[in-house]
């Protein structure tokens, strides 16, 4: 698997790829760096890895919880772990409220909020996907796991601007590829494909 020492090692083997043998700084490295952002942002967008994951503790005050700044998606929510919040659309959320009230079991998202029915206060606890900073300031443990599709994901994401139709092509194919093997891999990564099963003593 390739591995980087560092950012700047990666923007180069990016800028290798892009241009070839030799290289022409048809980029500045401002531009590299937009390039690969973009690039990234394209990554977090599909990708799901538990590399991604961290521990939702929010208060809620009143029937308002505030979604963290670098969240990604929510995996679950709760007040009682035995008791998983089912996340709904806020119109739906709506419509229940004219319901009875009884245990908080709905959220809906409302910006960057989630609100509740039955009403709720305490504190929500889960789980959720993080986006982590930015590759140009700190190596994620998730580009570490999966660094091809960060590349290809940049190489799609310089192609309109080097007018490289049929490169754009191969480069977006591979990308697919590279994230359905990380996605594959991830669902492999506990289970390796098949139920855990208990070992009679």
């Amino acid at each position: 698997m390739t591995t980087f020492a560092n950012y700047a090692a990666f923007r180069v083997a990016v800028q290798w790829l892009i241009e070839g043998d030799e290289l022409t700084d048809t980029f500045s490295v401002n531009t590299l760096d937009l390039i690969i952002g973009m690039g990234e942002a394209r990554v977090y967008r599909e990708l799901r890895a538990s590399s991604l994951e961290a521990a939702l503790s929010v208060v809620v005050s009143g029937n308002v919880a505030a979604l963290p700044s670098d969240l990604l998606e929510l995996k679950e929510v709760y007040f009682d772990a035995t008791r998983p919040l089912e996340i709904v659309p806020l119109d739906r959320l709506r419509k229940l409220q004219n319901s009875s009230a009884g245990q908080v079991i709905y959220a809906a998202q409302d910006g960057d909020t989630l609100t509740f029915w039955p009403p709720a206060t305490g504190t929500l606890l889960g789980k959720y996907y993080k986006k982590p900073a930015a590759l140009s300031t700190a190596l994620s443990t998730t580009f570490t796991r999966y660094p091809e599709v960060f590349i290809y994901a940049a190489l799609v994401e310089s192609a309109p601007f080097l007018g490289q139709d049929s490169r754009m092509q191969l480069w977006e194919a591979k990308y697919g590829q590279c994230l359905a093997d990380a996605k594959h891999n991830e669902l492999m990564r506990v289970y390796g494909g098949s139920p855990l099963r208990m070992r009679a003593r």
